[in-house]
């Protein structure tokens, strides 16, 4: 009779898992969608490439205001992040990643000049600063 009991929780509790699954995945899709669904008005997503020693913008640097999720990629051989200092941002940045790897940065920019800049010692002196132009500036 314990089996027949815990037979029946374990199939009311899969009814119940199989309802909750399909929500997760719709929970856990939508985020991950929403970067590259930008267009929807939700924010836009820029590629940024580091190298050794240099910061690339994919479109250039000037944006319009809004919401971006910079989608980093390290593709120097040493240890970079983005950190993005200017009106209304300050030192909002990225971890310090290795080459290879990709982080995300999720920023709201408003009129005015920013600078994107790695803040590992050195590289900023070395090359890895760019001032982007967002609206009229």
């Amino acid at each position: 009779m314990a089996v027949t009991l815990v037979l029946i929780l374990a199939l009311a509790g899969c009814g119940g898992s199989s309802g909750g699954g399909s929500s997760a995945p719709a929970t856990t899709t939508p985020p991950a969608s929403t970067p590259s669904g930008g267009g929807g008005g939700s924010g836009k997503t820029v590629d940024v490439s580091l190298a050794d020693f240099s910061i690339t913008l994919a479109g250039g640097n000037s944006l319009t205001p809004g919401t971006y999720t910079f989608h980093v990629t390290n593709d120097g051989a040493t240890d970079h992040n983005l950190t993005i200092n200017g009106p209304g941002v300050s030192d909002q940045a990225t971890p310090t990643f290795a080459g290879g790897e990709s982080k995300d940065l999720t920023v709201t920019l408003q009129n005015g000049t920013y600078e994107f800049f790695c803040s590992v010692p050195g590289h900023k002196e070395a090359g890895m600063d760019v001032n982007v132009t967002v609206g009229s500036g």
